[in-house]
């Protein structure tokens, strides 16, 4: 054998030495590695899912809990008439007029189980209410408002409101839901659970509606017709100011603390003076000069606040 073939056969050994070596290494230190970090990674995840999952749990546990508390009693049927009893007394310390308030028969609401495949788990009930009757913005108003501070289980899904005639009066058509659950707290009523103060403080007012009121096409001429004619004190000593309520000019006499009649406002009295009277305009502060009108009275202090007047 010639010094060149041993020296190529030399060679050839070193390459397959070499390829031995990498094939030694990638199977006995490099695929283990790789796959070690791969189950790694996946542990890493799965770890992070749980994590995810049970803090979603705990959400869901505190979130289960407080409605449990807020929820209506577990009996559909003393749940129906409870928020249907509820539901009158609110419309009523309104004082909507011509009111109707229809429940339908409780529905069963189910769920998945977790625990067992293909079980299904009733964890309550849902109840739909219609509502009608007769009110002024301003009274509609205050309802919607304690209606969002309430804090049962139940939501407005639809809401009509129709002018009727030149009264100024809205024909309301409510379509409620509340929540009926087979955790509540409450066994015998709706529950006294209200929204938090600091939350309410976050609401927009209601009055904000009434002020833009979208229904008074006769705004002005009914502001208008209001004026302060006199201020009097009646026999048993209760000062009163006197307004032409109308275009007819009808006279209401109207003590501090009570209301003008005036269809789509609400109008109260705070404070009479020699002189002038303070009214709340549906629920924004006037004062209104003898022989002003609320409209006229409105329009200076409109001029007052743009800066127009002179």
């Amino acid at each position: 054998m010639t010094p060149r073939m041993k020296w190529l056969l030399a060679a050839c050994a070193g390459v397959f030495g070499l390829y031995m070596i990498d094939a030694l290494y990638r199977n006995w230190i490099e695929q283990p590695q790789t796959e070690l970090n791969r189950r790694i990674e996946t542990l890493s995840n799965d770890l992070t899912e749980s994590k995810q999952q049970q803090l979603q749990s705990q959400k869901t546990g505190r979130r289960l809990a407080e409605y449990s508390a807020r929820a209506l009693p577990s009996d559909p049927m003393l749940a129906r008439s409870s928020y249907q009893e509820w539901l009158l007394e609110l419309v009523d310390q309104h004082k909507f007029a011509a009111t109707s308030v229809d429940a339908s028969q409780p529905v069963p609401l189910e769920i998945k189980s977790r625990t067992k495949k293909g079980k299904r788990i009733r964890i309550g009930h849902r109840i739909d209410y219609s509502l009608r009757g007769q009110a002024s913005l301003a009274k509609l108003a205050e309802f919607l408002d304690q209606f969002r501070k309430a804090g049962h289980l139940h939501k407005i899904r639809s809401l009509t409101l129709n002018p009727i005639g030149s009264e100024g009066r809205l024909d309301v058509n409510l379509s409620i839901q509340v929540l009926s659950m087979e955790s509540s707290m409450n066994e015998s009523d709706v529950g006294d659970w209200t929204m938090l103060s600091e939350a309410q403080e976050s609401l927009k007012p209601a009055a904000a509606l009434v002020r833009r009121n979208p229904f008074a096409r006769g705004f002005a001429k009914a502001l208008n017709d209001v004026q302060l004619r006199a201020i009097t004190t009646n026999r048993e000593g209760i000062i009163e100011a006197w307004f032409a309520a109308d275009a007819r000019g009808s006279i209401k006499k109207v003590p501090a603390g009570s209301n003008i009649p005036l269809a789509l406002h609400e109008i109260t009295v705070v404070e009479i003076l020699r002189d002038r009277v303070l009214v709340n305009v549906n629920q924004e502060p006037q004062w209104i000069q003898m022989g002003e009108s609320i409209g006229d009275a409105m329009t200076r202090s409109m001029k007052v606040v743009s800066g127009d007047e002179e």
